[in-house]
């Protein structure tokens, strides 16, 4: 709550000029206002809480945690959750273009500019090729990815990352 409560008071700078989202941003002052007021009547309360189970605690010693910044064009939980989603619910072997159009689908989402779907494909590139471990990919160009535990067994295939020699 600390982070939060620093950031509505101190937004980032690139929110307070005209930046894409900008007017967006302007528009929600007044709900930032009362979500910070709501911090302030809570943060006493949970301090109190909190040093009945530990006396010594100080709050001014914490680090503040940020909260995670969702922009407006992302699913709700990210890029590579929402790829892991797909995966999982179609069951099918597909590539990032293929996840990514499903993901934009699902969530209703706008990644018609080049950065924004640069962003995204690499956000769910980078999420498929750190996650090896339950998901095997078909070796293809580009290569096409399903979870181990749903692939097929009439198509090639080889675990991701590893080289066939």
């Amino acid at each position: 709550m600390g982070g939060e409560l620093h950031w509505i008071e101190n937004p980032p700078k690139l929110r307070q000029k005209n930046w894409r989202g900008g007017e967006a941003f302007a528009a929600e002052a007044g709900e930032r206002q009362a979500r910070a007021e709501e911090i302030r009547t809570a943060i006493p309360h949970i301090v109190y809480v909190i040093q009945m189970f530990e006396p010594d605690w100080n709050p001014e010693q914490e680090k503040l945690i940020r909260p995670l910044r969702r922009g407006a064009n992302r699913p709700p939980h990210g890029w590579a959750d929402a790829a892991f989603d797909v995966l999982r619910e179609d069951g099918e072997w597909l590539t990032v273009r293929e996840m990514l159009d499903r993901i934009v689908e699902r969530h209703d989402l706008s990644v018609d500019d080049g950065p924004a779907y640069v962003l995204a494909y690499g956000a769910i590139n980078a999420a498929l090729q750190r996650a090896q471990r339950g998901l095997v990919n078909d070796g293809a160009k580009p290569p096409r990815w399903a979870l181990k535990s749903r692939q097929s067994g009439n198509e090639p295939s080889s675990a991701a990352g590893e080289d066939d020699c």
